[in-house]
């Protein structure tokens, strides 16, 4: 019996293996930004890029992403409307993307951001850009 166990034992480690790929792996930990950013509105916390601070340019704006996947951004002048998705098709990251018209200074914000981190309250993101390696951040701020 001892030999049968000690059989079985030698065969289940010898079929593992520490270098199995585990595929596409999609993860949705932050899968819940789907109906976190549709209750309410929002304004930009902060949106830093690289050494510069872009926050000021959105105080105006408060945001309204819809269930339809578009979103809003109105202040006393204007509207500018633009889309939303959520994408889990990276196998490393989950991101925003957003994407308004080229207007300023909503080209800025124009990006597949990595989210970071989602509470009821505040949706953190991150970028790294691949031509200069600069790091945006961008916060949205439940009102």
């Amino acid at each position: 019996m001892k030999k049968i166990l000690l059989s079985l034992t030698i065969i289940v480690f010898a079929s593992c293996n520490s270098k199995d790929d585990p595929g596409n792996v999609q993860t949705n930990e932050f899968e819940k930004i789907k109906t976190t950013l549709i209750q309410g509105e929002w304004k930009v916390g902060n949106l830093i890029d690289g050494q510069s601070d872009h926050t000021a340019d959105f105080e105006s704006f408060v945001f309204t992403f819809n269930g339809d996947g578009t979103v809003a951004a109105k202040n006393d002048l204007f509207t500018e409307t633009g889309t939303w998705a959520y994408d889990n098709s990276s196998s490393s990251d989950e991101e925003l993307v957003l994407q308004f018209s080229e207007t300023v200074p909503f080209d800025k914000i124009n990006d597949n951001w990595e989210i970071i981190a989602v509470s009821n309250s505040k949706i953190d993101l991150r970028d790294v850009s691949g031509g200069n390696g600069n790091t945006k951040l961008l916060s949205f701020t439940k009102l």
